[in-house]
This record gives structure tokens, C-alpha cells and sequence, in this order.
């Protein structure tokens, strides 16, 4: 694989860097008002007083966003939702374009991917994309989390995580820490 074909795939986490970069004050907005407890859709019975901690997933592939709020006793208490800023569509998308990773990225990627797998050092090349391209994702968040987090003042709970994950990142403090270790804050 030739330097200008890695170079390819490097610009696309530029591209991804510029992506995040025009988002960013609607990922706070939106961030200031879930720590607020506002614009959240509770279970019934449930309100903002009974938030105990927000939790945030992606997804892999598509970097798509979601959360929901737990009380004292680990339960959840609002439905799964996606942040705003997530759900807009970047020009030139097609209409079934969903995700918040923007189609151009994807599409590029893939076609990387389908062209160049086989080649030698193809999974070296992959795995620094895909290490950069996580890496500017999560620090985005961390960005905006701090934030929305001095903009609010509420002080709640929270992690931050790729989907399904036995480890996550507590938002107040960026450490890893595991859903047992979680679970064990809560027993109190």
C-alpha cells in the first residue's frame, strides 16, 4: 500500500475532525439540557429528581449517540433518545442516511477497506485510521461534557461508552471504570 493511499484514509479523520468541529455547540446544548433534566423523555412516574446517573453509548461503525438516565437503584428511567445535533443531515446525504458518522466518511472508508484488505500491511493502516478516528470521537465528547457540565452546574453521574461495554469512562473524573464498580456505588 502506497503512503498516498494512507493518506486517503488519513484526510477522512480530518474530515471527521471538521465534522465534529461544526456540531460541537449543538452536542453541548444538548448536553446542558440532559444534565438539567429537560428535553428528556421520562418513564412514566419518573421525573428529573430521580436521576442518579447518565449513561452514553456509541456505536462502533457509526459513531451514533444515545443515552438514558438511571435512579439509585440502577433502574432505568427515561427512554433510550439520541442527542439533537446527531439526527441533521450533512448536503449531500442521501435520504436513508441515518447515522451520525456523515455518509461521505463511511462510503470512503468502505470502499478503502473492500479495495485494500488483502494487501500486507492493510490491517496496520486500519487499525491506526480506526484508532485516530476513535480517539478525535471520544476526545469530542470529553470536550463537550466538560462544557455543557461548567454551562449547567448540575452535578449527576455519568458514563460514557461504546455500545455494550463492560468499561466505561466516568465523566466526572475520565477514568475507566466497569459496570460492577459502578453497580458498587450505588449499593450505599
Amino acid at each position: 500500500m502506497t503512503k498516498s493511499m494512507y493518506e486517503n484514509l488519513k484526510q477522512l479523520n480530518m474530515e471527521l475532525k471538521n465534522h465534529l468541529e461544526e456540531i460541537r455547540n449543538g452536542l453541548i446544548k444538548d448536553l446542558v439540557q440532559m444534565l438539567k433534566g429537560e428535553n428528556v423523555d421520562f418513564l412514566s412516574g419518573k421525573t428529573k429528581t430521580d436521576i442518579k446517573a447518565l449513561y452514553f453509548e456509541y456505536e462502533y461503525n457509526y459513531l451514533d449517540i444515545v443515552f438514558w438516565a438511571e435512579d439509585q437503584k440502577g433502574d432505568i428511567i427515561t427512554h433510550t433518545a439520541a442527542p439533537s445535533c446527531q439526527k441533521k443531515k450533512q448536503a449531500g446525504e442521501s435520504e436513508e442516511w441515518n447515522s451520525f458518522l456523515p455518509e461521505k466518511i463511511w462510503t470512503q472508508a468502505s470502499d478503502f477497506q473492500e479495495k485494500y484488505e488483502e494487501e500486507d500491511d492493510f490491517d496496520d493502516f486500519w487499525d491506526e485510521y480506526n484508532d485516530e478516528k476513535y480517539g478525535l470521537f471520544e476526545n469530542w465528547f470529553f470536550e463537550c461534557w466538560k462544557k455543557a457540565a461548567e454551562q449547567s452546574k448540575a452535578i449527576v453521574d455519568a458514563y460514557f461508552s461504546i455500545h455494550d461495554s463492560y468499561f466505561r469512562t466516568d465523566l466526572n473524573t475520565f477514568k475507566t471504570i466497569n459496570n460492577d464498580e459502578i453497580a458498587e456505588r450505588y449499593k450505599k
